[in-house]
């Protein structure tokens, strides 16, 4: 044989181009039938289209027990359609400079009709006196899927089994590059669970695994199989929407994600409800870049926290400004730790019995050389997320002991300062040893320092709290929950808690004199304080009427802009010296005079109404609107008010339904205009009116109708 000829019926017609070979070399003689026989590597030989030998390891190749189902077989039942062009290619390809013949991947098909690859090469042979094809095939099966496996564990998240971040950037980056040629839009999700650590913590990281396995499979259900969902790590998951319209718009595919996510998941044997903050970022809106939309996308997620949770918000450039001057803010903190440019300012807390102040509380500040003094809403939020929060509660403890210090040692009447004591200051355990060193080092008495802990701190793991708060008090201070009624406690270990006052939060202390709820939450909770043998503390007094009630209810202890904004310490060192009292009693105007009230905008009306009811000796307190009238109903002993109605269903009414439940005893009178009987209707059933007086009203009127509800007043 001069050449390699090639009459497999699958390369019919192509060109004889495999290299030359020595006819000795190429003849198969026996002699070569036991080494074939042992090789591991797939052998076969066709011959005039059919397989007319295959060694032991061919036959297990292609799953035949014996040789029979293969020999005398079509040489190309054994080659898949789609894969028959690939080896005519290879035949054609120029092999002539080649040392070894080329290796072809290939897939084959067994006789159960599987398909298993291979790298396979073949020449051209003498077999038996015959022109044949040598075929050699090596099955790399076990070596593509473990290449495929490792493939897979680099592009996906083990866990889930969800794209990775590389994926799915790579995936957003071909999204665009096609919207861009379309002139088509994408849309980014980035998806973060709510309080996910707190099921970490609580129930254990295998539940924490299931949940975000649960997650991941319910995200995927809400998109489209053109759609991409992947995991970037912890709880964070992020949506690829290519082209999205109809019911696939962003704002759709949130709400669903929104309502499947609330749905609840089996955990540890109880069910949970998990939550989800979304931000979207929209291209070419947002960016043109998949680095550029994923960060914009996390942006928008964060605003959606900040919103309250649960829900999800579009990407602006607003939010772009904000966290440029979040970050800006937060450079400038480091720098401000370096630098000390903290300060304490120091508020009076005054005791309503004696008038005195008896402590302070310490409140920090920020005295920044480029922004001027900010204050702690600005930055402490920032401070706790970047982690510096425990370095400036440190600071702050610290500078409190300095300043009690030089009180001491200038011979001021000292009082106990107050400080605020940061979650991940308490989650400290060693924090008990922390604050006994601090107060040895400035050589300051135990009973001078007091911690204000909030009350949902001290729940996040209530036993260990417990067991942190009697080591500290057994080093001598004292302790108060602060914010009181604006966390989650649980009052039984409220019982346990080794704490000596309850601050009342000043969102409740604001609206003491015109939210009936507001009043009865303050009400409790000094009742239970005194209950507990602890001290009732109300923060946020800023009117003489939110004072009188917080002594007729019995609280113990007040601070707020009423007496003084925080001081500075030289200012504090001053009224701690003067020791300015605001006097023991608060006497209640008006007691033993028969006072009415009158609401109303009109100047010359009231001027009217004070002369009329003047001269039938009451006496009269005047009111330009509601919020004026709640103060002076606070602070004084009233009988009978009149509020006058501008038209129908105004906020008069609305007016009387709260004075009935805050002050029930007041006679209600309307001053109204419009005397129609759906108006009086709604008046007498919303309002608890007593009384009605006409605009205009004659003097014999007014003074009728006061005396009859002065009357009534005091039946009761």
């Amino acid at each position: 044989m001069n050449g390699a000829i090639l009459i497999d019926p699958a390369l019919a017609g192509a060109r004889p181009v495999l290299r030359q070979l020595n006819p000795a070399a190429t003849e198969f003689c026996d002699g070569y039938r036991m080494l074939v026989e042992l090789v591991p590597e797939a052998i076969w030989i066709n011959c005039g289209g059919q397989v007319v030998y295959a060694n032991p390891a061919a036959r297990r190749l292609f799953g035949a027990a014996d040789p029979g189902p293969l020999i005398g077989s079509d040489a190309l039942a054994r080659v898949p359609p789609e894969s028959r062009h690939q080896l005519a290619q290879y035949f054609l390809t120029d092999a002539d400079c080649r040392q070894q013949p080329p290796r072809c991947p290939l897939q084959l098909r067994r006789i159960d009709g599987a398909l298993v690859d291979v790298e396979y090469f073949g020449c051209a042979v003498r077999f038996n006196n015959r022109e044949s094809v040598l075929n050699v095939a090596h099955d790399v099966t076990a070596r593509r899927e473990h290449e495929q496996a490792i493939e897979h564990q680099a592009t996906h998240d083990l866990l889930t089994g969800l794209p990775n971040r590389a994926l799915f950037l790579d995936r957003l980056a071909l999204a665009i590059r096609r919207a861009e040629r379309h002139r088509g839009r994408v849309a980014v999700m980035f998806v973060d669970l709510d309080k996910f650590k707190h099921v970490n913590d609580t129930l254990g990281h295998a539940a924490g695994d299931q949940l975000l396995r649960t997650v991941g499979a319910r995200l995927a259900q809400c998109v489209r199989d053109a759609d991409t969902v992947a995991r970037l790590g912890g709880d964070e998951f992020v949506l690829l929407l290519d082209h999205p319209l109809g019911e696939h718009t962003p704002a759709l595919v949130a709400e669903r994600v929104a309502r499947c996510l609330g749905e609840p998941v089996s955990l540890g044997g109880h069910e949970h409800v998990v939550t989800g903050s979304i931000g979207i970022s929209i291209h070419p809106d947002d960016g043109a870049e998949a680095e550029e939309l994923l960060r914009q996308a996390d942006i928008a997620m964060y605003r959606a926290k900040e919103g309250g949770r649960n829900g999800f918000q579009f990407f602006t450039h607003d939010m772009q400004c904000r966290l440029d001057a979040r970050m800006m803010l937060e450079q400038g903190l480091h720098r401000a730790l370096q630098r000390d440019e903290f300060v304490l300012h120091y508020q009076p807390q005054v005791d309503l019995r004696s008038g005195r102040i008896v402590g302070v509380e310490a409140l920090l500040r920020w005295q920044s050389p480029e922004l001027g003094l900010v204050q702690p809403f600005q930055f402490i939020p920032v401070a706790e997320e970047s982690n510096l929060i425990s370095q400036i509660g440190q600071w702050v403890l610290d500078k409190a002991c300095t300043t009690l210090r030089s009180w001491l040692d200038a011979g001021v009447p000292v009082v106990p300062i107050a400080v605020n004591v940061a979650a991940s200051q308490f989650s400290d355990l060693a924090m008990d040893q922390v604050v006994r060193a601090t107060l040895a080092r400035h050589g300051v008495a135990p009973h001078l320092l007091e911690l204000e802990l909030t009350e949902s701190l001290s729940m996040e793991d209530p036993e260990a709290s417990v067991a942190l708060m009697h080591r500290l008090k057994a080093t001598g201070i004292s302790m108060s929950i602060d914010d009181f009624g604006t966390g989650y406690s649980n009052l039984a270990y409220l019982k346990r808690f080794p704490v000596d006052k309850l601050k009342i939060d000043q969102s409740f202390t604001r609206g003491l004199t015109c939210e009936p709820e507001d009043r009865a939450i303050v009400t409790a909770v000094i009742r239970m304080a005194h209950s507990l043998g602890l001290r009732a503390i109300a923060e946020g007094v800023e009117t003489e009427g939110q004072l009188r009630v917080l002594a007729e209810q019995g609280c113990d202890e007040v601070q707020g802009f009423y007496f003084s904004r925080a001081l500075s310490g030289a200012a504090m060192v001053a009224m701690l010296g003067q020791q300015a009292a605001i006097g023991p009693a608060l006497p209640m105007p008006g007691l033993g005079l028969r006072t009415v009230l009158l609401a109303d905008p009109d100047p010359r009306l009231r001027d009217d109404f004070r002369a009329i009811a003047a001269s039938a000796g009451y006496h009269v307190l005047l009111a330009q609107g509601f919020e004026e009238a709640y103060e002076l109903l606070a602070g004084n002993e009233v009988g009978v008010v009149v509020a006058g109605q501008e038209r129908a269903g105004d906020a008069a009414i609305d007016f009387f339904r709260r004075l009935r439940h805050i002050h029930p005893r007041v006679v209600r009178v309307l001053l109204t205009g419009d005397t129609s009987a759906t108006n009086l209707a709604d008046a007498i059933n919303s309002g608890s009116v007593y009384k009605f007086a006409t605009k205009p009203w004659s003097p014999s009127a007014l003074t009728g109708t006061l005396a009859s509800a002065y009357a009534y007043y005091e039946r009761f």
